[in-house]
């Protein structure tokens, strides 16, 4: 299996970090306001689901499996293969093009490709992309990525991943922060050419006004029990 990720790592240039995407305005607000020795967070969040019912509540609770270090391990290990698909191929694509056109186009028109021919092949554990402030509306977070998330920004310890139990599987989330060259199309002084671009590919873009350092988004690996 392992054979099998290291060769699609070579074929397929994946880009996370500098494309992650579209928008639609958030509409769930989530508040943290419990969370107990199992490390459950049972967390009210604000859902309009139409108009007229903009004040119904529903509730998203989050069990955290901090025991699951094996769990931990296989998602790190899938995130890994996931990510070190893009580095060298991203580096080089900007490296080409110093007005980043390049990688723009490559980001846009291969990324969620690359990732379902990654998941083709890894019949276990999946991968995927999410941020609060995302490009593509596919990478669109749901409520417990939210949460998660934003236990992220308000621990502001992006190093150590999170283990989130669900019904049928468990999610690793891998915290990613803003690195210089992802400011060219992230950043608060993106070109004007690659502005158009943006607008043309994403035009309700979320993942903009970055600063160097900033809590970006998160690769979750989605594990089967």
């Amino acid at each position: 299996m392992k054979q099998k990720l290291l060769t699609l790592a070579l074929l397929a240039p994946l880009f996370y970090t500098a494309c992650n995407s579209t928008p639609s305005k958030p509409t769930t607000s989530i508040i943290e306001t419990k969370e107990i020795k199992k490390e459950t967070e049972v967390v009210p969040q604000v859902l309009p689901t139409t108009i007229t019912k903009a004040n119904s509540f529903t509730e998203t609770t989050v069990s955290y499996a901090t025991d699951k270090t094996a769990v931990k391990e296989q998602g790190l290990m899938h995130i890994e293969s996931f990510m070190e698909t893009l580095k060298p191929t991203l580096m080089g694509l900007m490296k080409s093009d110093s007005t980043y056109k390049t990688a723009m186009g490559g980001c846009t028109s291969m990324a969620q490709g690359m990732t379902n021919d990654y998941n083709a092949i890894s019949p276990d554990t999946k991968i995927r992309r999410t941020a609060l402030k995302y490009r593509n509306e596919k990478n669109k977070p749901d409520a417990t990525d939210t949460v998660v998330m934003e236990r992220f920004l308000a621990s502001k310890n992006l190093k150590e991943p999170l283990v989130v139990e669900m019904p049928n599987h468990y999610r690793v989330y891998k915290a990613l922060d803003m690195k210089q060259p992802c400011l060219a199309c992230h950043g608060t002084n993106i070109s004007e050419d690659l502005g158009k671009m943006l607008e043309k590919s994403y035009p309700k873009d979320l993942a903009t006004h970055f600063k160097l350092g900033e809590f970006r988004g998160t690769i979750v690996a989605e594990v089967k029990k």
